[in-house]
């Protein structure tokens, strides 16, 4: 955790890799997917007030935009087998101001929802924003993952803890 801004980390670079094929200088901007928590209000008997009580995790979505009219996105635009499993990852590196490095990478397991392309002009760059949905979320700060969300097999390891280990044992998972 960075004590002050002399230890703060900022993101300098990235890349995009869409099914192991890097887009190199092809991807101007990325919003990391927001990780939030749903909840339900309940007040208990006696209670004086209402709490929030956590109740899983919300949609993982999120989008990236392309400099480039690519064809290999439009091929997974997603529907049907396999169509909810495309890779997505993000690879860059933050640097401190006392020049101290740390990779950073989100992987994803996600649905193209949609792509989106900007007005079209000739001799002119295209850009378009993909949204998606993931299913499969991973995020590793300088080797260490700090957060993993596998939806369908129930898995939700947050700082090196796994939330749900017993919440899996108790219904019959044994993963």
């Amino acid at each position: 955790m960075a004590t002050n801004l002399r230890d703060a980390a900022i993101l300098q670079d990235f890349s995009v890799w869409i099914n192991d094929v890097g887009k190199i200088g092809m991807a101007p901007g990325f919003q990391p997917p927001d990780i939030q928590i749903e909840t339900e209000k309940f007040r208990g008997g006696g209670m004086d007030g209402e709490v929030e009580i956590p109740m899983g995790i919300s949609s993982i979505e999120f989008e990236f935009d392309l400099h480039t009219w690519d064809d290999q996105v439009w091929t997974l635009l997603g529907y049907g087998p396999g169509s909810m499993d495309v890779p997505i990852t993000f690879r860059g590196y933050t640097m401190t101001a006392n020049g101290v490095e740390a990779g950073v990478v989100i992987e994803t397991f996600s649905l193209i929802k949609s792509i989106k392309t900007a007005k079209v002009e000739a001799g002119k760059k295209v850009d378009m924003t993909i949204s998606l949905a993931a299913n499969r979320y991973r995020h590793e700060i300088g080797g260490t993952t700090v957060c993993d969300i596998d939806l369908f097999n129930k898995i939700t390891e947050i700082g090196g803890t796994d939330r749900t280990a017993n919440a899996r044992k108790f219904i019959g998972l044994s993963y």
